[in-house]
């Protein structure tokens, strides 16, 4: 009789090492349980019967809002459920720029993917990488000429070295708008193809040439836009009439255009 016991205690004590051995040695395949799963609690059971609880937020429905900085997103809100997103956006952009992911601030911040758990209403941002190369060009307005520069895409240059020169004036820095010339640029940031232009002042040590004639026309006022062409308009007069004293044409009543009207004063 004892030794039936025996026999059987042995038995018994190795069914429950085999058992936990199998269980030490199994993988589990989880599975989400949507019948025992509720608002605070996903449950996932494994075909061997195994089960287990995650703890999620308490409120399954919170908003998250995509910000596509400066792109754009065909669906920026969101619903959360069970407190995830399975499917994020994707934002779309110019092909100046690569999207980089959905991150937790508008520039660092954390990258979350479609396992992030949201505890509250979140707002998140695209981050966007340049690609490419872009040129600034520089308009000397009758100065030395100043080579085009040409840089990645978002990258910034100090202005500082590019300094043109013009007889009898004094340079005073780049600008956005040839006519105005307010708010000088001291460094110019590559985010397109840009054209930067010069700003002069007379120096009054030194006599400065008549560049009339020779100012690009963007640069001029509509008072020396004027002065321009009454003085082309002199100078086909004058040649008109040298070809005709060539000639030996008639001379009668002077030479006369008629469009002087039009554009002088």
């Amino acid at each position: 009789m004892k030794k039936k016991v025996l026999l059987m205690t042995l038995a018994l004590a190795l069914m429950m090492q085999s058992s936990v051995m199998a269980e030490a040695t199994h993988k589990h395949i989880w599975e989400d349980d949507i019948k025992n799963s509720n608002e605070t609690i996903n449950r996932y059971t494994c075909e061997c019967g195994a089960t287990k609880d995650e703890v999620i937020a308490d409120i399954r429905d919170y908003v998250i809002t995509f910000d596509a900085n400066g792109g754009y997103v065909e669906e920026p809100e969101k619903e959360t459920y069970k407190g995830r997103i399975k499917w994020l956006p994707i934002p779309e952009h110019t092909s100046d720029y690569q999207w980089e992911g959905w991150f937790t601030e508008p520039e660092g911040g954390v990258l979350v993917d479609n396992t992030w758990i949201y505890e509250e209403d979140t707002t998140l941002y695209a981050q966007w990488t340049l690609k490419g190369t872009r040129t600034l060009t520089f308009a000397c307005d009758g100065g030395s000429y100043i080579r085009p520069i040409t840089r990645k895409l978002g990258e910034t240059v100090d202005l500082a070295g590019y300094v043109p020169e013009k007889q009898g004036y004094i340079f005073k820095g780049w600008y956005e708008d040839p006519r105005t010339k307010e708010n000088e640029v001291t460094e110019y940031t590559f985010n397109g193809n840009g054209v930067l232009y010069a700003k002069w002042e007379a120096d009054p040590t030194k006599e400065q040439p008549d560049t009339l004639m020779t100012t690009d026309t963007i640069y001029l006022t509509d008072e020396q836009y004027y002065e321009r062409i009454s003085r082309i308009q002199a100078i086909i007069e004058e040649l008109i009439e040298r070809y005709l004293n060539t000639k030996g044409a008639s001379k009668g009543a002077p030479f006369s255009m008629s469009w002087r009207n039009s554009y002088g004063k």
